[in-house]
């Protein structure tokens, strides 16, 4: 666990630097846990958890700014006869919209995770998702050349412009591998692993005679955190997603002290950043984060600074995270392995 935490911490910058470009994101994936990776459905320190994550972006460049709201929840399911044993299962619940199309999509789906413990310190887990997007968009703000008669715009100008349906509907599915390690005793840990999404390549056009497949999304991450010291931490974390064309890589970390270890009234503070890239440099991103007993909530930033900052006076967006754990008290002969998290 010692050679493989130190490899994967200097492996984080490797993670982004030769990557470039971004889609739609969250800063704060890691709390964001079925869209990263099915494979980390209920792996967390509860028996049920919750989580919520809303995202604003361009406010200061748009008429309507982007916002990506995404909630879920999660439960661990403890097989009978098999202490190292578990399987999770998980919903969610996604929204994005975008621009004055109103361009959204919104998601529904379930995720489901088996995770097998070699011992105290080891666990491997893997991951299937199915979701179920609707897709839609508007006219009612949008304006188009044919409604510009000598140079003056007519709103009530005919658009030539026919669309069969402004809704699509599209099932998509997803698959993920995930390894969670810790030092038995410590805070000291780490999740790593790999997930695709969209395996069906699912049609979303709003036309019959026109198909628009989805590109697979690809992810890769690592989330290590080693305890430095008695009430101190360093946070770390690299992702990089792939779909299509486009790709996006995020490095941070941060620094957690731990004011209360007292158990159920444990109170911790983090402050750090991360970087955005893509071809030019995209966002820096200071965060703060707050932990007290089962509740959290972290706060980003994006300062941007990529060529789009001319429009957007560096302003990107506020990134909103909460999360709630549940646990259960165990009796002391039904304390299992798999309780590591």
């Amino acid at each position: 666990m010692n050679t493989l935490m130190r490899l994967c911490v200097g492996l984080l910058a490797f993670y982004a630097w030769p990557l470039f470009s971004q889609d739609i994101h969250f800063s704060q994936y890691y709390h964001a846990p079925q869209h990263i990776n099915p494979a980390l459905t209920a792996i967390n320190p509860g028996d049920i958890s919750f989580t919520g994550n809303y995202r604003s972006q361009w406010k200061s460049a748009l008429d309507k700014p982007y916002t990506t709201a995404f909630v879920s929840a999660d439960k661990k399911f403890y097989l009978r006869k098999k202490d190292n044993q578990l399987i999770g299962g998980g919903l969610m619940i996604y929204y994005d919209g975008a621009g004055n199309a109103n361009l959204n999509v919104a998601q529904i789906g379930l995720s489901g995770s088996y995770a097998i413990a070699f011992d105290r310190e080891n666990v491997v887990s893997f991951g299937l998702q199915a979701t179920l997007s609707q897709r839609s968009f508007s006219l009612d703000r949008l304006s188009f050349d044919r409604q510009y008669i000598d140079g003056t715009f007519d709103p009530d100008a005919p658009t030539f412009e026919s669309f069969q349906d402004m809704r699509s509907y599209f099932p998509s599915f997803g698959a993920g591998f995930n390894f969670h390690g810790k030092q038995y005793n410590k805070r000291t840990r780490l999740d790593i692993g790999a997930a695709a999404f969209n395996l069906n390549r699912p049609d979303q056009s709003f036309r019959d005679d026109v198909a628009s497949r989805l590109p697979m999304r690809f992810t890769l991450y690592m989330t290590p955190t080693i305890q430095l010291a008695k009430h101190l931490d360093l946070a770390l974390s690299g992702s990089a997603q792939f779909q299509g064309s486009y790709v996006e890589a995020l490095g941070g970390g941060g620094l957690r002290i731990h004011v209360s270890l007292k158990r159920a009234r444990e109170l911790a503070f983090q402050l750090g950043a991360a970087y955005r890239f893509n071809s030019l440099g995209d966002a820096i991103i200071p965060g703060i984060e707050f932990q007290y007993s089962s509740f959290l909530v972290g706060f980003t930033y994006d300062i941007n600074i990529s060529e789009f900052q001319a429009a957007t006076n560096r302003y990107g967006g506020p990134e909103l995270a909460v999360r709630y754990l549940i646990t259960h008290v165990k009796n002391l002969d039904q304390f299992r392995i798999c309780r590591l998290f």
